[in-house]
């Protein structure tokens, strides 16, 4: 009975031991909902992916977590804002492809400081992209767009969401690749460009697949390349850059729209632990996974340092890309 009684005595110390080392992991996030800022209008694949997450999250996070849309300058506004934010985990910026590689080149005074503003918290996913053409042009794949590019420069136009979207990066990356000159169209998001594109008053554009795959299956629009290094499962007839038999595009072309958390400068690494804990407890959900693959996006997840090389890589590759084509928001 002795005996019985000292292993009880045991396990109790063993038990609040554990309680004890528990506890500090649990009370490095505040007990209030995280808010997660998506820094552009709601309805966007970027709020969609947010709004996926913060649910998922919910369960592994002291008071969940709420989404809140703070739009306005291509994402700079609601940025800044979290940049000035308390660094105690209680808020998270949605960075993209946008806001966290192209806007610091592209505004002198973006509100914030790539590097010094933010702690890495997690890469949560992507979204792949499709080059698509009028139907109206006379270019049926990707080498014959180029040649016809190279054939009457200065002609074939290509539209863009904005001054410094992704979707205005691509065929400005290209344009030094290939040397080819086509004009940039750009618009106030991928719906209007969508609507030029279907009309022929553009004769490319680059987009998410989530947006332009309904105009792709209803025949409105014709896919070209998947800007990815594998085919998109979406669009499984589509060949990739690296299939176009280009030379110079013999290694492909990959540029993903992404998207993941940051965390003020100065937030704990214990918390941002926690967070990027909670994150990737969401995107191992069968549940979330599931309701990612239907809006098109690929489950990321892994530590904050996978999200601060990507950042680094991702700056310096578009950082380039502006600066040689003297492209400016301002």
């Amino acid at each position: 009975m002795s005996r019985l009684a000292g292993l009880g005595a045991a396990l109790a110390t063993l038990l609040s031991a554990c309680t004890i080392w528990a506890a500090p992991a649990a009370a490095q996030i505040p007990n209030r909902p995280v808010r997660i800022v998506v820094p552009f209008v709601p309805g966007g694949t970027s709020d969609i992916v947010a709004r996926i997450l913060a649910v998922g999250a919910t369960p592994h996070l002291p008071a969940g977590a709420v989404v809140e849309n703070k739009a306005g300058a291509a994402g700079n506004i609601g940025t800044a804002e979290v940049a000035r934010a308390q660094p105690d985990g209680s808020t998270l910026i949605q960075c993209t492809i946008g806001t966290c590689a192209a806007n610091p080149f592209l505004y002198a005074n973006p509100g914030y400081d790539l590097q010094r503003s933010f702690a890495p918290v997690i890469l949560t996913g992507a979204v792949r992209n499709v080059m698509s053409v009028s139907n109206a042009l006379q270019a049926k794949t990707l080498a014959e767009v180029i040649a016809l590019a190279r054939a009457k420069p200065g002609t074939l136009t290509f539209g863009s969401s904005g001054v410094g979207a992704s979707n205005q990066l691509a065929p400005e990356l290209l344009r030094g690749m290939l040397g080819i000159n086509w004009i940039h169209v750009p618009y106030r998001g991928s719906g209007p460009a969508i609507t030029d594109l279907i009309s022929g008053r553009i004769d490319v554009f680059f987009d998410n697949v989530p947006s332009i795959l309904p105009q792709i299956r209803a025949g409105t629009v014709r896919p070209i390349a998947a800007v990815s290094n594998e085919r998109i499962p979406e669009l499984p007839d589509v060949p990739t850059f690296r299939e176009s038999g280009l030379p110079e595009l013999a290694q492909g072309l990959e540029i993903d729209s992404w998207f993941g958390f940051l965390a003020p400068a100065g937030t704990p690494d214990a918390t941002v632990a926690a967070l990027n804990s909670a994150f990737n407890k969401a995107l191992q959900d069968p549940a979330v996974r599931q309701r990612l693959q239907e809006a098109a996006v690929v489950p990321l997840g892994g530590p904050p340092s996978r999200m601060a090389d990507h950042l680094r890589s991702e700056a310096a590759r578009w950082g380039g890309v502006i600066r040689a084509n003297n492209i400016s928001a301002e």
